[in-house]
């Protein structure tokens, strides 16, 4: 978390306490945790009002300390942006469609989908969305799958 305020406060951003709460929730919970998660988490830290949450949420995507991800027809999905984890560069997701559980995939994964694209003019945010999948344990006659992360 002092790496995700120090990166805030060196991009000009103030450092307020819902915005500190809900630093302290996502990097406190799992996975990919979505709004009804990290207010549930901000909640334990102080009372704070459900749109201060979805406020603080959204000026810290705007900054560059989270990011979100979109999977299917759920809500977004937070997490910590690789500039603040120091991961290297952004990472794409896959999201199954049955459980709802979240595989972080590197993006050299999807390179043929970046090129496809960038040659048509496109630029991709390849982090801002998931692919659609079945994990293997909700497969039909499948068993439990060792990459297998809820959330």
């Amino acid at each position: 978390m002092q790496a995700a305020l120090a990166l805030l406060r060196g991009r000009g951003h103030r450092v307020t306490a819902p915005r500190r709460r809900v630093l302290e929730a996502v990097g406190r919970l799992e996975g990919h945790p979505d709004v009804t998660e990290v207010h549930a988490a901000v909640q334990e830290l102080g009372a704070t009002h459900l749109a201060t949450t979805y406020r603080a949420l959204e000026h810290l995507c705007a900054a560059g300390i989270l990011t979100h991800v979109h999977l299917d027809h759920a809500p977004a999905r937070y997490h910590f942006s690789a500039e603040v984890t120091g991961a290297g560069p952004e990472h794409a997701h896959a999201a199954c469609r049955g459980c709802g559980a979240v595989l972080d995939l590197p993006v050299e994964v999807l390179s043929p989908v970046r090129e496809h694209l960038a040659a048509r003019g496109y630029e991709p945010h390849l982090g801002h969305t998931a692919l659609s999948v079945t994990c293997p344990d909700c497969a039909p006659g499948q068993g439990t799958s060792p990459d297998r992360a809820r959330g």
